[in-house]
């Protein structure tokens, strides 16, 4: 589908109309459909695609960097591609049941990356920001500095190294050093001579990670990412995890991401998994020194098959459509929705993302319904971090025919919600734990797995049976939990780590 501002208007002007005319009466196909609204950044807002150069190649190029592809005959609702990006949107029920004034609507936002990095990968912009607090005396400090050590021979040239270390002081080792031979001898040098001494400045530490990325310098094709391990509590400077959050937040919008490594069984995971959800990173829970040097091996890993960066997906709601909850991922919400960061895509990689809507039909509503349109807003690694941007305009067809809506359901959608929803049971069971109140803990998890019990009768599912016996293993782990202070803190974390990947 070519780019055309005329395109746009007109479809941007039909979905106004939609919005805002009364609902037709009349009988609508058994489908759940969108309109499509694509804005891409090659599009000058004069009625010409912009044209970087006369070649066949690049207007092909152009053509593909945003297409909507027609909804599939049977309800399998809208896909779009944005440059390495591609975008599934997919309901619950394809039919809205209108018999009451106010409907819970569950979608699933499914992005995959697309292609992958060919030749040389986007060059890195790296920051390490390492604890050498007290704490981290032993072998916890060593098994940190050798993974770091085997961090650096994955770099290239092209790259950058920053290296800070913190305790109750930050100390900036290297500042984004070319990663070249004389520059990571620099670096080793640094990270053989850490020592560990006082208490866990992270915030300062964290702070100071995000001026090294001065936005002056920013390169389109530069990934640009911060890795902060710690083993503890912040203790020193700047501790509200919404305050660190919110500057995480902040630099994402500067295109920095965060990703965070928890190590033993004393750091704060609430700061952790907050840094890394508003950083649009991955937070990792380390239990064993051994499993660090892997940990780190893996999130470099990720970091370098990156195709799409800086992935953003906004929502604008149309009257009377209101977003409720979006799980496992960082969201706020706004005057007409919801802006939800989604951070990175590998090639290949999928993330799913449920969203809970609340919808008032009003009075006599029938007919077709809009809800509102998605944008999508992404930088394309594997065209040296190109902006692309595409935007989908979503309505559905209402019925208060029972059997209309039943058979409407997506089962895929209604097992993934089911997931999400008993991962948040196995959060709030943890953190029952944390309090002490064992009680609780066992009465939410016993109740999660008879709701996923009854759901898997329903709808069968190999996900379903695998979050039973997981839920099942979970209850199962409180006695063991109750015997010591320690084995409480290895439940804890354990159960959030498992909760929190599968939000994810």
């Amino acid at each position: 589908m070519q780019c055309s501002c005329d395109q746009n208007h007109r479809t941007a002007t039909a979905l106004q109309a939609a919005m805002s005319k009364p609902r037709p009466s009349s009988q609508v196909p058994f489908v759940f459909t969108m309109s499509a609204l694509l804005v891409t950044s090659g599009c000058t807002g004069k009625g010409e695609p912009r044209r970087e150069a006369s070649s066949e190649p690049a207007k092909a190029e152009a053509k593909a960097e945003a297409r909507a592809e027609a909804p599939v005959p049977g309800g399998l609702g809208w896909v779009m591609t944005s440059g390495s990006v591609k975008l599934e949107v997919l309901p619950q029920f394809e039919v809205l049941d209108r018999r009451s004034g106010t409907l819970d609507v569950h979608l699933l936002l499914r992005l995959r990356g697309e292609g992958e990095v060919v030749g040389e990968r986007p060059p890195l912009d790296l920051a390490v920001v390492l604890d050498r607090s007290g704490s981290m005396a032993g072998e916890k400090l060593l098994a940190v500095k050798q993974a770091t050590l085997d961090l650096l021979k994955e770099l290239k040239p092209r790259d950058r190294l920053t290296l800070i270390a913190y305790d109750s002081e930050v100390e900036v080792l290297t500042e984004r050093v070319v990663a070249d031979e004389a520059g990571l001898a620099a670096a080793r040098k640094a990270v053989l001579a850490i020592t560990d001494r006082g208490g866990t400045a992270l915030g300062p530490a964290l702070f100071r990670g995000f001026e090294v990325f001065d936005p002056k310098t920013r390169k389109e094709s530069e990934l640009r990412h911060l890795m902060l391990l710690s083993d503890g509590q912040a203790n020193e400077g700047e501790k509200d995890p919404l305050v660190l959050g919110q500057r995480a937040r902040e630099n994402f919008g500067q295109g920095v991401s965060v990703s965070t490594l928890g190590v033993g069984l004393d750091y704060n995971e609430e700061l952790m998994t907050r840094l890394a959800d508003q950083g649009g990173g991955r937070y990792h829970f380390i239990q064993g020194t051994d499993a660090i040097s892997r940990v780190l091996s893996d999130e470099f890993a990720g970091l370098v098959a990156t195709v799409a960066s800086g992935i953003e997906v906004t929502m604008q709601m149309a009257p009377g459509v209101q977003v409720r909850q979006v799980h496992g991922y960082s969201w706020q919400e706004t005057p007409q929705g919801a802006s939800i960061l989604v951070g990175s895509l590998a090639a290949q990689q999928v993330r799913e993302i449920v969203v809970k809507l609340q919808v008032n039909f009003g009075t006599g509503a029938t007919g077709q319904l809009a809800l509102g349109t998605i944008d999508l807003r992404a930088k394309d690694q594997t065209q040296q971090g190109r902006p692309v941007d595409g935007k989908l305009a979503l309505s559905a067809p209402t019925s208060a025919d029972a059997e209309e809506v039943r058979r409407s359901e997506r089962t895929e959608v209604t097992v993934r919600v089911a997931e999400v929803e008993s991962a948040a049971q196995m959060q709030a069971a943890a953190v029952a734990v944390d309090s002490g109140d064992y009680d609780k803990a066992r009465k939410v998890l016993k109740d999660s797995v008879v709701a996923l019990e009854q759901q898997q009768k329903a709808t069968p599912s190999p996900k379903l049976a695998k979050q039973i016996e997981e839920l099942k293993e979970a209850e199962s782990g409180l006695d063991m939990a109750r015997q010591s202070a320690e084995q409480a803190k290895i439940y804890g974390k354990q159960s959030k780590a498992k909760a929190y990947k599968l939000g994810k």
